[in-house]
C-alpha cells in the first residue's frame, strides 16, 4: 500500500543524504600544487604564517569568485527545486488522504476481526477454565478418596498386625500361664511337704520349749528371792548412804563457806596477779625499750667505734706525718745550721777581705807591700786566700 503512493518530482535530483556528502569533490589538486582548478603550477614556500594554498594572488582571487558563484548557486538550485516539489504538494496530499481513508477502513475491519477472535477466544478460555476447574475438582474427590482408602488399608494392616501381635502375646501369656501354674503346683507341693516337716519340728520345739520355760520359771523363782534379799540389803545401804549424804551436804556447806572465803582471797590474789602482771607488762615495755636503747647506744658505741678506728687511723697517719716533718725539721734545722756556719764563715771572710782591703788602701800598706817585691808589679792586691 506504501508503494502505490505517487513519487514526488524532482525528489531525484536532490542528493541522497549523508552518502552526498561523503563524494569527493571535483578540482581538489594535490599537494604542494596551486588549489585552482586547471593550475599546476607550485605553490610559494618559505613564507611565514600559514602555508599558501595558490600560486599567485590573481589564481586566490579566482578561486574566490568561483567559490562565491558556487555558493548562490548551492542556494538557488535546490530553492528553484523546492518550488517545483511545493507545486506538486497539495496533489500529493489528495492522493494520500485518500489512501488514509482506505487504511482506516481496512484497521477498522481488522480491529472487528481481531475483537471477535479475542471474545471468542476468552469464552473458550473460560469454558476450559470451567472444565478444569471441574477436572481439578474431580480429581481432588478421587484423591480424597484414594486416601481416605489408602488410609483405610493402612488402618487394617495396622489392626491385622495389632492382631496378630496381641494373638501372639496371648500365645505367649498362656504358655506363661501353663508354665507358671504347673510352677506354682509344684511349689504348693513342696511347700506342703515343708510345712508337714515345720508342724513336726514346731512340735518338737514346743516340748523343748515347754520343758525350757519350766526350768526358766523355777529359776526366775529363785533369782526373785535371791533379789529380794539384795534389795532389803540394798536398801538399809541406802539408809546409810543417805545419813553419809547428809553429813556431806554439811560438809559440802561448810566446804561451800570455805570456797567463799577462798573465793574472796582468790580474788584478791587475782587482782594482786593482774597488778603484778600489769607491772610485769610495763616492766617488759620498760625493758623493750631499755633494749631498743641499748641496740640504739650499741649502734651509737659502732659508730662511735668506727669513728674513733677512723680517728686512731687519722692519728697514726698525723703521726707518721708529725714524725716525717719533725726529721724534716731536724734535717732543716741541720742544713740552716751549716748555712749560718757558712755565713758566719763568710762574714768572717769578708770582714777579714776589708781589714786587707783597708789596710791596703792606706800608704804605708803601699811602701810595705812595694817593700816586699809584689810579683805584680802592679801594685793591686790579690784576692785574700780563701
Amino acid at each position: 500500500m506504501v508503494n502505490d503512493l505517487p513519487s514526488v518530482p524532482g525528489s531525484e535530483d536532490l542528493p541522497d543524504g549523508p552518502a552526498a556528502q561523503d563524494r569527493p569533490r571535483a578540482g581538489v589538486q594535490p599537494a604542494g600544487t596551486c588549489a585552482l582548478d586547471g593550475c599546476k603550477l607550485p605553490v610559494p614556500s618559505g613564507r611565514r604564517g600559514r602555508p599558501a594554498k595558490y600560486c599567485s594572488k590573481a589564481h586566490a582571487d579566482q578561486a574566490s569568485r568561483e567559490r562565491r558563484a558556487a555558493d548562490v548557486a548551492a542556494v538557488e538550485e535546490p530553492l528553484r527545486q523546492a518550488e517545483a516539489l511545493a507545486q506538486t504538494v497539495p496533489a500529493a496530499i489528495a492522493g494520500l488522504q485518500e489512501y488514509l481513508e482506505r487504511l482506516q477502513v481496512l484497521l477498522a475491519q481488522a480491529q472487528d476481526g481481531a475483537l471477535n477472535r479475542v471474545n471468542r477466544a476468552e469464552a473458550e478460555a473460560r469454558t476450559a477454565r470451567q472444565a478444569a476447574a471441574d477436572a481439578d475438582a474431580r480429581a481432588e474427590a478421587a484423591e480424597r478418596a484414594r486416601t481416605e482408602a489408602e488410609q483405610a488399608t493402612a488402618d487394617a494392616r495396622r489392626a491385622r498386625t495389632e492382631a496378630e501381635r496381641a494373638a501372639t502375646a496371648a500365645r505367649a501369656a498362656t504358655e506363661q500361664a501353663r508354665a507358671d501354674a504347673t510352677t506354682a503346683i509344684e511349689a504348693h507341693r513342696q511347700a506342703r511337704e515343708a510345712a508337714r516337716q515345720a508342724q513336726t519340728t514346731a512340735e518338737s520345739a514346743r516340748d523343748a520349749t515347754t520343758a525350757e520355760l519350766r526350768q526358766t520359771r523355777q529359776a526366775h523363782e529363785n533369782e526373785l528371792g535371791r533379789l529380794h534379799d539384795a534389795a532389803r540389803a540394798q536398801t538399809d545401804q541406802v539408809e546409810r548412804l543417805r545419813a553419809d549424804l547428809t553429813r556431806a551436804q554439811d560438809a559440802l556447806t561448810t566446804a561451800r563457806e570455805a570456797l567463799a572465803a577462798a573465793g574472796g582471797e582468790t580474788r584478791a590474789q587475782q587482782m594482786r596477779a593482774e597488778a603484778a602482771e600489769r607491772a610485769a607488762a610495763t616492766a617488759q615495755r620498760a625493758q623493750s625499750a631499755a633494749a631498743d636503747r641499748v641496740q640504739e647506744l650499741g649502734g651509737q658505741a659502732a659508730a662511735l667505734q668506727a669513728g674513733l678506728d677512723r680517728a686512731g687511723r687519722d692519728l697514726a697517719e698525723a703521726r707518721a706525718t708529725l714524725a716525717s716533718t719533725q726529721a724534716l725539721r731536724s734535717h732543716l734545722e741541720a742544713d740552716l745550721n751549716a748555712a749560718r756556719a757558712d755565713a758566719a764563715a763568710q762574714r768572717e771572710r769578708a770582714a777579714r777581705a776589708e781589714q786587707d782591703l783597708a789596710a791596703a788602701s792606706t800608704p804605708a800598706g803601699t811602701s810595705v807591700a812595694s817593700a816586699s817585691g809584689d810579683p805584680g808589679g802592679d801594685g793591686q792586691v790579690g784576692p785574700p786566700p780563701s
